[in-house]
């Protein structure tokens, strides 16, 4: 029922992933991400797209004609950056990357409200994917990734993947109904000043969380009350400018703020088990340091390498979670595929390949890209 990644978009995210992190220079100034054409046209809710950006192999973006390619790479870079917070081209949350790719979690890019694409979306809107917010054109603002008067990006991504995956994937933590069911629904009661289902006639003085708008429902307060957490916990709202803006709803722009009144959705965002990002992204995505350098795990040992067909894999701290074994070619080609079995440590790999240059790449049962490597052929 769900669309996961189909294998030549795999490839292609294999391909881009290991030459990108093998030959980045170390000052970032442009995005490692590659645009391609939509590979589902012929979907009805996605037809009137013509290029897209898979993230990380877990979070698509699509956009639309007349949606530039600027404001895409922009977009799908903060997605990557709020995936993969330290940029070290790893997934912090392996489980939540399997979450969005299980559900078929989209960012959809319209150039207007009312677009061709949009229409088309919302007429074959089906449970067969994960859209949870949308972002216009006129709402990413490349030039400006953190003007929160002109770029809506972090919001309207952080809603997707808080969304399409913490709510169901954390329901004690992150769940947004019933009332109250989840830590951070306790918390919005209390920033909200007691648990209003729909908007009160007027919030209590001592409430520093005032949504107003009434075709926003409990639950929908509670993903932009979390959304207000992260992002000033990040720092991006703490300006004179922003704070007077936002004030009407929203009183805690600055950090100190932030952990001083509500403290509860500070420990919440901020507590290492739940793996939320902590840095604002700058909408520049280009990780560099290979995978193999990070010492943030036990990464797998591939040896020998060079080697003469055939190759160990010490699977280290990705055992629990590496399931498949794919080498392709340079061009992009699959030339080899392995199924792992849930309790291997390590594994041997028999290949008949000639010589040269290859990617190694493991993935977890949803394809989700764990770790990628260059490996040669004698």
């Amino acid at each position: 029922m769900f669309h996961l990644i189909n294998s030549s978009t795999r490839h292609l995210i294999a391909m881009s992933f290991a030459i990108f992190i093998f030959i980045t220079p170390f000052a970032q100034t442009s995005s490692c991400l590659d645009i391609l054409p939509n590979p589902d046209v012929s979907s009805p809710a996605f037809q009137e797209f013509d290029r897209y950006i898979q993230v990380l192999g877990v979070l698509k973006f699509y956009a639309e004609p007349g949606v530039s390619d600027a404001k895409l790479i922009h977009a799908a870079s903060i997605g990557a950056e709020l995936l993969d917070n330290d940029e070290d081209g790893l997934i912090d949350d392996v489980e939540l990357g399997e979450q969005l790719s299980l559900v078929n979690s989209i960012m959809p890019l319209f150039l207007e409200e009312g677009s061709p694409a949009e229409e088309a979306m919302m007429e074959n809107f089906d449970e067969t994917f994960c859209v949870h917010a949308v972002l216009y054109s006129e709402e990413i603002a490349p030039e400006a990734p953190l003007d929160w008067f002109s770029e809506a990006s972090l919001e309207e991504i952080l809603h997707t993947i808080n969304g399409c995956g913490h709510v169901e994937l954390y329901p004690s933590m992150f769940a947004l109904w019933p009332a109250g069911a989840s830590q951070l629904t306790q918390a919005m009661d209390l920033a909200r000043g007691g648990q209003f289902i729909g908007v009160p006639g007027s919030y209590p003085e001592e409430a520093w969380f005032h949504y107003t708008d009434v075709t926003c429902d409990y639950e929908c307060m509670a993903i932009e009350y979390l959304y207000w957490a992260i992002a000033t916990n990040m720092g991006v709202l703490n300006t004179p400018d922003i704070c007077e803006a936002i004030e009407e709803e929203w009183e805690l722009c600055s950090p100190e703020l932030l952990e001083t009144i509500d403290q509860m959705v500070y420990w919440i965002i901020t507590n290492t088990s739940n793996k939320l990002p902590q840095q604002a992204p700058n909408g520049i995505y280009c990780p560099i340091v290979s995978v193999s350098e990070t010492t943030l795990k036990v990464p797998p040992n591939v040896y020998p390498n060079p080697s003469n067909n055939q190759i160990a894999i010490d699977l280290n701290s990705l055992s629990p979670n590496a399931k498949i074994c794919v080498i392709i070619e340079t061009s992009g080609r699959e030339v080899f595929s392995y199924e792992i079995n849930s309790d291997s440590q390590s594994v041997l790999l028999d290949v008949d390949l000639v010589s040269g240059m290859y990617f190694l790449s493991l993935y977890s049962k949803t394809e989700v890209l764990l770790y990628s490597t260059t490996i040669l052929i004698n």
